[in-house]
């Protein structure tokens, strides 16, 4: 017996973080109202001036348009989509007319590497990559995991192989089918490429992934190292899963080639101005709304604002304290990560005194997050941990960490007897990151610890997660951008690529070995007691959920921004009257 699955992002993805594409971005920590707003962006928060009188509500009207949801039955946190079912007929797809019209542009707050899919992980970057590339499988606006380039999957009883079924037709821009062959050759170069072409974390994604073989000229099955179906669809819904032609396979960031509906025109040298144009062979035609397509890079949010109401931009990522501003269009939002810090030295290598869990924790019990929250017109961002709610995967109900006290923490460190230190954290220079880390940084100072903080350069969040791969800083700012708390746990504990010092609390790595070898809804316990750990030890330190929010123009329809992915909508169906 066979099962197909339409994932609900799992662990509802409603988080920053992680990102990490999470990067350039907005923040909120509770559902936001579909009335105020219906899908979302970026974050660049100027932060009021203490004492300032709060703004108003935002006054920018929207119509938000709830996605269609699929007859679903709750397993969990899993919702199987009769739809997906690979044993029900699957209707026929209904590809439309290719008639795109106008020439759209998009300013984006974070910048990339390049188009490349595989040397990037933050799920940011997916605002420049879904134009171009698709997956076997997405994440849908609604935070859930629905099939794309397959039509639908089966798992097998014992949940070590996952077979995917692809749809017929489909091909890349240089015409190479998109079949059973190029699916096996993505995935064994995201699996065994290596730097420079494909970064860890990216081939991390795959890992459960033991072999992969084409049964037939439209099937691929995945042969899974223990049961997971869940941590094999999390990786296939972020950069390990975009699909590159195969001839461009180690070329990518120079011919960036995929399936999407939009195909690469042109690129400046450090890519921030990038000209797609509308790919006529595309497999679901009617899709294709736009003629042209430039994604611009503006990582300064008040010369991004203006020029959007000066009616430069189409679309571009705003900031939650900006929407007030905004003269024309609407806006869409939508949970996207968690924002917190890493101690990634925690055992003390660069500065002895962070092996001393009282002192983290006293830094922990400095961070005002309600008063961080209300400087960036955010006040429901709060969070504590990776769960954003009692009915969220992982959940923590007797969670204890340090609350903001500022006079408790000053007591609890010099009851440390600890020297004072310094370290250094950075962070990308737009949005909340330098309101967050300034606030920290100046609570610090009054226990005698100095945090210097520092503008990312280049500004990407490739560069923020290498600075945390190579324990360039003792603490960092940091998205947990990955689609669920499992995941998160297997890219920074023991010796992953996330966790620079190698090694975790006793009792983590058991836990995180449990909870692999179960079905994804069996481990869940075992997920919350390693976060309870980790937390608790204060070596990670959660302050917020992240909200970001794109703006649109009058005139431009199907902007709906998608849970679980910054600043990212996709590109299917948008159009411009």
């Amino acid at each position: 017996m066979t099962r197909s699955r339409w994932i609900r992002g799992l662990a509802l993805l409603m988080a920053f973080g992680l990102a990490a594409t999470a990067c350039g971005s907005d923040e909120r920590g509770t559902l936001v109202p579909p009335a105020i707003v219906d899908n979302a962006g970026d974050s660049d928060d100027a932060a009021p001036t203490p004492g300032e009188d709060e703004p108003d509500e935002p006054t920018v009207e929207t119509t938000p348009e709830e996605p269609e949801q699929a007859e679903q039955a709750e397993l969990g946190q899993v919702v199987v989509a009769e739809s997906a079912s690979c044993a029900a007929d699957t209707p026929p797809l209904e590809p439309g007319t290719f008639a795109p019209s106008g020439d759209f542009s998009y300013a984006i707050s974070l910048a990339l590497n390049s188009l490349n899919p595989h040397d990037d992980q933050t799920p940011a970057t997916f605002a420049y990559y879904s134009w171009i590339y698709e997956g076997l499988v997405r994440q849908e606006a609604d935070g859930s995991v629905g099939p794309w380039l397959a039509r639908c999957w089966e798992t097998s009883d014992d949940g070590s192989e996952v077979t995917f079924y692809l749809h017929e037709g489909v091909t890349f821009h240089d015409g190479t089918p998109l079949n059973a062959a190029a699916v096996v050759a993505n995935v064994e170069f995201v699996k065994t490429a290596g730097p420079p072409q494909v970064i860890p974390p990216v081939a991390g994604q795959l890992g459960i992934v033991d072999t992969v073989e084409a049964v037939d000229e439209h099937t691929v099955k995945f042969n899974l190292a223990a049961a997971g179906e869940i941590l094999l669809l999390s990786g296939l819904i972020r950069n390990s899963g975009l699909m590159v032609s195969p001839a461009a396979l180690g070329d990518a960031a120079a011919n960036p080639i995929g399936t999407g509906p939009y195909m690469w025109s042109s690129s400046n040298p450090d890519f921030t101005e990038n000209d797609l144009a509308a790919f006529a062979d595309y497999w679901q035609p009617g899709l294709v709304g736009l003629e042209t397509v430039r994604l611009e890079v503006a990582i300064d949010q008040v010369a991004r604002l203006d020029a959007f109401n000066a009616g430069q931009y189409d679309v571009a990522v705003v900031r939650l304290n900006d929407l007030d501003l905004l003269v024309t269009g609407g806006v869409a939002s939508n949970f996207t990560v968690r924002i917190g810090f890493v101690v990634a030295d925690w055992t003390g290598e660069q500065i002895p005194q962070l092996a001393n869990r009282e002192v983290r924790c006293a830094m922990a019990q400095a961070l005002n997050r309600q008063g961080i929250a209300a400087q960036l017109n955010d006040p429901e961002s709060v969070n504590h941990q990776f769960a954003t709610g009692p009915s969220d995967y992982a959940y923590i109900d007797d969670l204890d960490v340090p609350e903001f006290d500022i006079e408790a923490a000053k007591a609890r460190f010099a009851a440390t007897g600890e020297e004072g230190f310094t370290f250094t954290n950075g962070h990308l220079p737009g949005g909340f990151w330098p309101v967050l880390s300034s606030a920290w940084g100046t609570a610090l100072s009054e226990l005698g610890i100095t945090m210097q903080n520092e503008a990312l350069d280049p500004p990407t969040g490739g560069e923020m997660f290498g600075r945390l791969a190579r324990g360039v800083h003792p603490v960092q700012i940091i998205p947990f951008n990955e689609p669920n708390a499992l995941m998160s746990l297997v890219a920074r504990t023991g010796t992953a690529g996330f966790n620079p010092s190698g090694s975790s609390p006793d009792g983590v790595i058991e836990l995180v070995n449990a909870a692999r070898g179960k079905d994804f809804t069996d481990g869940e316990n075992d997920v919350a007691a390693a976060w309870k750990i980790l937390l608790e030890e204060c070596i990670f330190i959660v302050n917020n959920t992240l909200t970001t929010v794109v703006a649109y123009q009058d005139g431009i329809e199907g902007v709906h921004h998608t849970q679980g992915l910054p600043i990212h909508f996709w590109p299917h169906g948008v159009t411009k009257n």
